[in-house]
């Protein structure tokens, strides 16, 4: 793998880290919301479906939250190419603190306001083979981790949610122990939940963003060369099988448009989830999930991806 496709490759992965899974994670939603997330679409990432919720009873207000996840995702394309595409395991473990400013009346809901930490390590080829190469280099050379901020405003009204929160985050890669992606986003999301049977719960809604960027590209890149908006269309169902557990598929169309005054790039995203969870206790969760991604860009340089996933999973949260 050459310098300059090896770099396209990284900032594609810190793309999907730093702008996907987590345009509210599934922790600060919960706390957004008295209620219980549905799964991410994508491995990691943050994390990167948008917010999906199954209303719960209201609790008593407890300000501080902490969390974490950790999920083990055997790959068919580890590298995002679009040719001769390799399989490996991508591990990614997370954990952060919310603190939540408490509820007020505002337009017949509830407005919640919060900030929030998180760190997250991503290690390639853990589960086959640290060392594993992949197109002449080994995979672990990848491996990164990610620090991350956020403060958000959340409006809620009987199975309606709208959020708005500003979230920053840093990547440094482990290797060469560099700073090379760092990112400003500003992200909306606006979600309708509802019933259809006493098991069943539909959840349709849009979320968005504007990303500012800085790609430490040994001056391969101009400054801003991965500003970008998005938009995305997500729908989710969840189906309770008695005993505790529940099926919930979801699906996600993105709309990428790079915004550089020197780039003409458009990316569509297509992604679909099929997930099967286990609470264990009121506080925790286990998840077996199944995924397949599509991406197809405009831009001949950006390779063409399509992957499938098989994830194990686990998270945890507590509130004081």
């Amino acid at each position: 793998m050459s310098a300059m496709a090896r770099l396209s490759f990284v900032l594609r992965v810190a793309a999907l880290a730093a702008g996907w899974p987590g345009v509210i994670s599934p922790a600060a939603f919960a706390a957004a919301s008295p209620s219980q997330t549905v799964p991410e679409l994508f491995a990691g990432e943050l994390e990167d479906v948008g917010p999906q919720f199954l209303l719960l009873a209201a609790t008593r207000p407890r300000p501080l939250e902490l969390w974490t996840d950790v999920e083990f995702t055997s790959t068919s394309n580890a590298t995002l190419v679009e040719n001769n595409p390799k399989s490996s395991s991508i591990t990614s473990a997370q954990a952060g603190g919310t603190w939540h400013f408490g509820e007020r009346a505002y337009r017949g809901g509830r407005l919640r306001f919060e900030s929030g930490v998180k760190v997250q390590t991503y290690r390639y080829g853990l589960l086959v083979g640290p060392k594993e190469k992949i197109n002449f280099l080994e995979i672990d050379r990848n491996n990164f981790d990610l620090l991350g901020a956020h403060v958000q405003a959340g409006w809620r009204r009987d199975g309606w949610l709208a959020a708005v929160a500003l979230r920053g985050a840093s990547l440094r890669n482990r290797g060469n122990d560099r700073v090379f992606y760092q990112e400003l986003g500003l992200e909306w999301q606006a979600y309708r939940q509802w019933q259809s049977g006493l098991r069943q719960t539909w959840t349709l809604g849009l979320d968005g963003a504007a990303r500012w960027s800085h790609t430490d590209s040994f001056g391969l890149l101009p400054a801003g060369w991965n500003n970008r908006v998005e938009q995305a269309v997500v729908a989710a169902f969840d189906q309770s099988l008695g005993r505790g557990w529940r099926l919930q598929p979801a699906v996600r169309l993105q709309g990428t448009r790079y915004t550089h005054r020197d780039r003409e790039r458009s990316d569509v995203h297509r992604s679909f989830r099929l997930s099967l969870i286990r609470p264990l206790g009121s506080a925790a969760e286990l998840r077996f999930g199944v995924g397949y991604d599509r991406r197809v860009s405009s831009e001949a340089a950006m390779a063409d991806f399509a992957k499938w996933d098989l994830e194990l999973a686990g998270s945890a949260r507590w509130q004081f």
